[in-house]
């Protein structure tokens, strides 16, 4: 015999998402990297004088101004080893940094940019099925929250679709 809705109903599990954080790369990391001269790829780094602005900070989560000291690094914010650790291009800031650390909402400049969402399970592996291309001008923090809903995903790494 076939379960009645509101059995079916009554055996779904929500999972609602009301606290999402977004959280800027590692301070201490970035300030013994930036340090030491080099970036996780074995990279020098070269910092340089943004003429124009606009360049996504991964240190702060807020857009570059003309005139910051900057560079472009390559950066793994995990700290596991494994098939499924990324290294990948980031932006931060060489001198001070105006960083937040955490934010709940991604300022609209950056919420609003194209981004790769990959979500990844509790065991460090990348949930294929919830990976998502946010198109410009949609929520990056809408589409997190959405993908955090699925008990499988631990969490969200975010990548730019497009430099500067």
């Amino acid at each position: 015999m076939a379960a009645s809705s509101a059995e079916r109903r009554a055996r779904t599990v929500i999972r609602v998402v009301t606290d999402v954080r977004f959280s800027a790369i590692d301070r201490d990391e970035l300030a013994r990297v930036l340090a030491a001269g080099f970036d996780h790829g074995g990279n020098a780094i070269e910092p340089f004088t943004d003429l124009d602005g606009g360049w996504t900070m991964r240190c702060c989560l807020t857009d570059s101004s003309p005139a910051d000291r900057i560079a472009v690094i390559a950066w793994s914010p995990f700290r596991w080893h494994g098939p499924y650790r990324e290294t990948g291009p980031v932006v931060v800031h060489v001198d001070d940094c105006p960083r937040p650390g955490e934010v709940r909402r991604l300022p609209p400049s950056i919420d609003q940019r194209p981004m790769e969402l990959r979500p990844y399970t509790v065991d460090r592996r990348i949930a294929y099925d919830h990976v998502r291309h946010v198109p410009a001008n949609d929520s990056v923090t809408e589409h997190v929250q959405s993908i955090l809903e699925h008990d499988e995903v631990d969490f969200v790494h975010g990548r730019n679709m497009h430099g500067g």
